[in-house]
């Protein structure tokens, strides 16, 4: 009986395969990736929870804890194997964060000296330009007990104190403080209106003066004392200075870093219309909103 060649072939190599196996033995399997969790890690998870939870947790919920970071470590490696980060948005801006949280890391930790900060003060007082404040006492002439004639009253009031009456006898109650201790014109704003605020700060002369009127009423005001503007001492902005100062650095040095990275790589952009025939321009802008606000996410 004639065999056929295929199948003459096909029992030559199950019987070569079989034999490779035995003199070889078992395939190896392929090993398992090593997951370490250390103490410092177990220790950051149990401080976390503290954190949220305002107690450390027990022995049972530490143990759902790193079962939970072991479960998200694993989904974690197989996501980053099959690809699945690839043209994420939010993993591309977070992975962005971080590097450039690692690129201002050491910047951050970097106190500056008082010649420093005295030197960053010089050239910028205008940004901590300490501003006018004063000081008044005032009398108001309620529109909602009053009406129409509330300016009329203050007036009257007005008449009363230049010839020495008790301002305590005088007026209407509110829930705004009868006089106010150095403020500046923005606090006297938020206070009694802006209208208000400016009346008061443009007035030079002394003694009771008014009506002023605001949405309370009619205010008959007397300036206390007065504080003009001025340039700051460094002891009086030390921690602003000292914050601005490292946040401007911590930038600088971001940006250094970028730029550092950005000649590695050859940059082509194509431009869909109209876009391609508009100028670029001469500076670049910086982003003040997050992306995620203007991508509308």
């Amino acid at each position: 009986m004639r065999v056929d060649p295929l199948l003459q072939f096909l029992a030559v190599a199950i019987v070569l395969f079989a034999a490779d196996r035995l003199l070889r033995g078992p395939a190896p399997q392929a090993s398992a990736q090593a997951i370490t969790i250390t103490q410092g890690r177990v220790q950051q998870i149990a401080n976390s929870y503290r954190l949220l939870a305002g107690r450390g947790p027990s022995r049972a919920e530490l143990q759902a804890l790193v079962e939970d970071f072991i479960v998200e470590e694993i989904d974690y490696r197989e996501a980053i194997a099959m690809g699945l980060d690839a043209d994420d948005t939010i993993v591309r801006r977070r992975m962005r964060q971080k590097l450039e949280f690692l690129a201002e890391d050491a910047e951050a930790s970097e106190e500056p000296s008082d010649a420093q900060l005295a030197a960053w003060l010089g050239s910028h007082q205008a940004d901590y330009r300490l501003p006018a404040r004063v000081a008044f006492r005032h009398i108001l002439a309620s529109s909602d007990t009053r009406g129409a004639k509330a300016n009329a009253d203050a007036d009257a009031f007005l008449a009363e104190l230049r010839r020495s009456a008790d301002p305590a006898k005088l007026g209407d109650a509110s829930m705004l403080p009868q006089a106010l201790p150095l403020t500046t014109e923005e606090g006297v704003a938020m206070l009694f209106g802006a209208s208000f605020a400016a009346r008061v700060f443009s007035q030079t002369e002394d003694g009771w003066f008014g009506p002023v009127e605001s949405p309370l009423g009619a205010h008959a005001v007397r300036i206390l004392s007065r504080e003009p503007a001025r340039n700051p001492t460094l002891n009086e902005v030390r921690d602003k200075l000292r914050s601005d100062w490292i946040e401007t650095h911590r930038h600088a040095r971001r940006d250094e870093f970028q730029a550092r990275l950005r000649e590695r790589y050859e940059v082509r952009i194509d431009w869909p219309e109209p876009y391609a025939s508009q100028p670029a321009p001469a500076v670049a802008v910086r982003l003040q909103r997050p992306l995620d606000t203007l991508r509308g996410e």
